[in-house]
C-alpha cells in the first residue's frame, strides 16, 4: 500500500459564500481540494479532503466552527424555530426521567434527567426517602462541564463507583462515595471509557476495571485496553493488571479488543469477557481465588466464531446465548465443576421459531430469560430445581431496554416502556407478583389518546420484507402532503424497538409522521437478520430504508421531496450511502455523528473496533468491501443531491468528525446542494441532559421543514 500527492493548497481556506446558505452572519468556508490519492490493491483512490483527518488538526478544527456557525445561522433564520424550541422545550419541562436503576440491599439507585440539567444520581432507601449522592450540575455552575455515564454499587450497598464524565468526550474518572453520608472517598480511577463500571468483589473491599491505555501513550486510546484490580484505600500505582494485550498467554488479547473481568456475588468464579463493537464474544473463567497469580490460568470457553452473544454466572453454572446454528438463540449451560468446555454444554432452552431470545438475568430463586416477540420483549421465569418455566405477567405491551437482578435476592427488576407509554420500573417475584416501583418517567401529555402506531412491511430492492413502524396522528388518513421522517441504524445486530422519547412523538404531535425502519444488520429478526445486513451486505440496510421511503410515497403518505431520512453513528452509513446512491428517492437527510468514510477507520480512534461489524482495511477483501460501501468516495458529480444536515458533536472520541467534514465538502464540491453543519462544542456523540435533546431536536425538524417545505 502507498499513497502520493499529499499537497493541500490551504489559501483556498479563505472564505466564500454558498448562494444556498446565503444568510444574514458569516459566509461559509469553502473546503480547499488536495490531490491526494491512495494507491491501494491495485485501485486508485482519491481523497481530496485528506487535510482534515488527525486528531489535533487546527485547521479542519476551524473549517468546521466556521462551517457550523452558518449552519446556526441558516438556522436562526427559520420562522419555525422559535416554535420548536418552546414546543420541545415545555415537552421536555413536563418530563422526568429515570434511568439506569439499580435495586441493591434494600435500596434503589437511579438517575433523574429534569429539564435544564445534567442527570443526578439518587437512592431511595428502604423507607422511601430520596437523597442525592452526586449532582453533576454543581460543576455546570462553575463554568465545568460534568455528566454521569454509569456506576455501580458494592453487594452491601454501602459504597458507589460512578463514572464522571468531566469533558463531554466520554472519558470518565470513577469517584467513589459513601452512600449513607454522601460523602467522596480518596480512592478515583482514571482515563476510564464511559460505559465501563466497576465490578466489584463480594466483600466490597476491591474492583476490577477496565482502563484505556494512558494519554499520550499512543495515538488511539481506545487500543491496547487493560482490565485492572483496585483494592479499595490503596494507592492505583498498586493496582494489578489483569489482561491486557500480551499479558497473559493463556488469554490472547488483539489491541482492538476490550478486555473486561466480571465478579459474581454467589460464585468461585470469575469471567472474563473480550469484545468491542460486534456482537459476539470471547469469555474466560477462573477460579476467583487464582485472579491475582502471574499469568493466571484462565481458561477461555469461548471465541468468537462460537457465537455466542451473551454470558451469565450462578455458582457453578455457566449460562450462554448461543446463536450458533439458532439465529434465534438457545441457551447453553456448563458445568464449571466438571472439566469446563463447550462441547459439553447442555441446551437448557432450544431455539423458538419466532421468538428471539435477547438476554438472561441471574437471580437467588430462578434465572430469568428475555425474549423478543414482534418487537416486544417478554421474560420467562426458569427455576434452578428443574421446576416448570412460567412466564412473568407484563401489565402492557412493550421493551424492558433495562433488566436488573442480584443472584443473593429473589427476583427481577426491570423497566417497561412502549412507543406512547413513558417507562415505569416494576419487580417481580413469584411472592408478591409484580409492583411498580413508581421510579420510571412521566409524560408531559397523553400521546397514546393523540398517536396511532402502524406496523407494515415494505418491500426491499430484492423483495424481502422489511418492518415498519408508522406514528402518525390519530385518525390520519394520507394525503401525499405530510412530512415523513424515517429513522434507522442497521449495525451491530441492535434491534428497533418501542421506546418513549417526547421529543420524537412532538413530531407527530406537530402533523408529521415519524418512521422506524428495522433495516437489516439489526436484530429484530434474530441473527440472521443482522448477518443479512453486515459487512459486504451493508448495501441492503441502504436498500431496505429506500424500500420504506417508496412505500411512503406510493401508500400517500408524501411526496418524494417530503420524505426525510435519520440515522447516527453506525446508522450513518445506512444514511450516507442513501444520499449517495439513491439521492433522487427523499428530500432531506440529518446524518449524527456518522461514519461516512470507512476506508479510512484505521485512521480513526475507536476505528479498528469496527472492522468485525464493516471489514478490515488492511487486507485486500476488506478493502474492496469498504470502499464499495463508503458514502464519501461514492458521491460523484452529476446528480441532484437531497439537502443535508450533519450533526456533529465537536468532542466525539466514537466517530471522529473529519467523517462529516469530508463527507459534506463532497457533497458540496459535487454540485448545487445544501449541506448544513450543526456544531456542539458542549457534546460527545451524543448529549446527556433533556435540555440538549430538545435543543438538538428542534433544530432537526426546523431544518426538515425548511428544506422540505412546511
Amino acid at each position: 500500500m502507498k499513497r502520493s500527492g499529499l499537497g493541500v493548497s490551504f489559501f483556498a481556506l479563505a472564505l466564500a459564500a454558498s448562494p444556498l446558505l446565503a444568510v444574514a452572519g458569516p459566509p461559509a468556508p469553502v473546503a480547499p481540494r488536495g490531490d491526494v490519492v491512495d494507491h491501494v490493491y491495485g485501485k486508485d483512490i482519491p481523497d481530496p479532503y485528506r487535510w482534515m483527518e488527525g486528531q489535533d488538526n487546527k485547521a479542519f478544527q476551524e473549517w468546521l466552527k466556521a462551517q457550523g456557525a452558518v449552519g446556526r445561522a441558516w438556522l436562526d433564520s427559520a420562522p419555525t424555530l422559535a416554535g420548536w424550541r418552546t414546543r420541545l422545550t415545555v415537552a421536555s419541562a413536563g418530563s422526568t426521567t429515570n434511568r439506569m436503576q439499580h435495586r441493591v440491599a434494600g435500596r434503589l439507585f437511579f438517575l433523574r434527567l429534569e429539564q435544564g440539567k445534567q442527570g443526578v444520581l439518587m437512592q431511595r432507601k428502604p423507607d422511601g426517602s430520596e437523597m442525592v449522592l452526586l449532582d453533576p450540575n454543581a460543576v455546570a455552575a462553575t463554568g465545568g462541564h460534568a455528566s454521569v455515564t454509569n456506576y455501580s454499587v458494592s453487594a452491601d450497598g454501602r459504597t458507589i463507583a460512578v463514572n464522571v464524565d468531566h469533558g463531554g468526550n466520554e472519558i470518565t474518572t470513577i469517584e467513589f462515595y459513601n452512600t449513607d453520608t454522601g460523602a467522596r472517598l480518596p480512592d478515583q480511577l482514571d482515563n476510564i471509557w464511559g460505559e465501563f463500571s466497576v465490578d466489584w468483589t463480594p466483600d466490597g473491599k476491591a474492583v476490577t476495571y477496565t482502563q484505556m491505555a494512558p494519554a499520550g501513550e499512543q495515538a488511539d486510546q481506545m487500543l491496547n485496553m487493560r482490565a485492572r484490580y483496585h483494592v479499595m484505600g490503596t494507592p492505583v500505582t498498586q493496582d494489578k493488571t489483569l489482561l491486557v494485550s500480551g499479558g497473559n498467554p493463556t488469554v490472547p488479547i488483539a489491541p482492538q479488543e476490550f478486555p473486561g473481568v466480571g465478579v459474581s456475588a454467589d460464585s468461585d468464579w470469575v469471567i472474563a469477557v473480550i469484545g468491542g463493537a460486534r456482537a459476539q464474544i470471547r469469555t474466560c473463567i477462573l477460579p476467583r481465588a487464582k485472579l491475582l497469580e502471574a499469568n493466571a490460568p484462565w481458561n477461555c470457553l469461548i471465541n468468537y466464531d462460537d457465537e455466542i452473544q451473551g454470558a451469565n454466572l450462578k455458582g457453578n453454572t455457566f449460562y450462554a446465548i448461543s446463536k450458533k446454528d439458532a439465529p434465534n438463540g438457545k441457551l447453553l449451560t456448563i458445568d464449571l465443576a466438571a472439566a469446563p468446555t463447550l462441547d459439553k454444554a447442555r441446551v437448557l432452552l432450544p431455539q423458538s421459531d419466532v421468538d428471539v431470545l435477547t438476554g438472561t438475568n441471574v437471580a437467588r430463586d430462578a434465572l430469568y430469560v428475555r425474549y423478543m416477540h414482534n418487537g416486544e420483549d417478554v421474560f420467562v421465569r426458569s427455576p434452578y430445581d428443574g421446576g416448570p418455566m412460567k412466564s412473568v405477567p407484563l401489565p402492557y405491551h412493550g421493551s424492558a431496554f433495562l433488566t436488573d437482578s442480584d443472584p443473593t435476592v429473589d427476583g427481577l427488576v426491570f423497566t417497561l416502556q412502549s412507543w406512547t407509554q413513558p417507562r415505569k420500573l416494576f419487580a417481580y417475584d413469584v411472592a408478591k407478583g409484580l409492583s411498580d416501583l413508581n421510579l420510571g418517567a412521566n409524560s408531559p401529555k397523553d400521546y397514546a389518546a393523540a398517536i396511532d402506531i402502524l406496523t407494515v412491511e415494505a418491500k426491499s430492492a430484492d423483495g424481502t420484507l422489511v418492518p415498519v413502524t408508522i406514528l402518525q396522528p390519530k385518525g390520519y388518513k394520507p394525503d401525499g402532503n405530510a412530512l415523513s421522517l424515517l429513522d434507522a441504524y442497521g449495525g451491530y445486530g441492535q434491534a428497533t424497538q418501542p421506546f418513549f422519547d417526547p421529543m420524537t412523538l412532538e413530531w407527530v404531535m406537530a402533523g408529521h409522521v415519524y418512521v422506524f425502519v428495522s433495516v437489516r444488520g439489526g436484530g429484530e429478526k434474530g441473527d440472521a437478520w443482522r448477518l443479512a445486513g453486515k459487512s459486504a451486505l451493508k448495501y441492503k440496510g441502504v436498500e431496505d430504508l429506500i424500500g420504506a421511503a417508496d412505500y411512503m410515497v406510493s401508500q400517500g403518505y408524501s411526496r418524494k421531496d417530503h420524505v426525510g431520512i435519520y440515522g447516527a453513528s453506525m446508522g450513518g452509513l445506512i444514511m450516507g450511502g442513501a444520499v449517495a446512491r439513491y439521492p433522487d428517492r427523499f428530500g432531506a437527510a440529518i446524518i449524527h455523528a456518522g461514519i461516512l468514510n470507512p476506508t479510512r477507520l484505521a485512521a480513526m480512534p475507536n476505528g479498528s473496533n469496527q472492522f468485525a461489524e464493516t471489514a478490515d482495511p488492511g487486507t485486500a477483501e476488506g478493502f474492496t468491501i469498504l470502499t464499495n460501501m463508503d458514502p464519501y468516495l461514492a458521491i460523484k458529480p452529476g446528480k441532484t443531491w437531497p439537502a443535508v444536515m450533519l450533526d456533529v458533536g465537536l468532542n466525539d472520541n466514537r466517530v471522529t468528525p473529519w467523517n462529516s467534514g469530508k463527507f459534506g465538502a463532497a457533497l458540496v464540491a459535487a454540485g448545487d446542494t445544501k449541506v448544513v453543519y450543526r456544531t456542539d462544542a458542549d457534546s460527545g456523540h451524543f448529549g446527556t441532559s433533556l435540555s440538549q435533546a430538545a435543543a438538538e431536536k428542534a433544530d432537526h425538524y426546523t431544518f426538515l421543514e425548511k428544506a422540505m417545505g412546511n
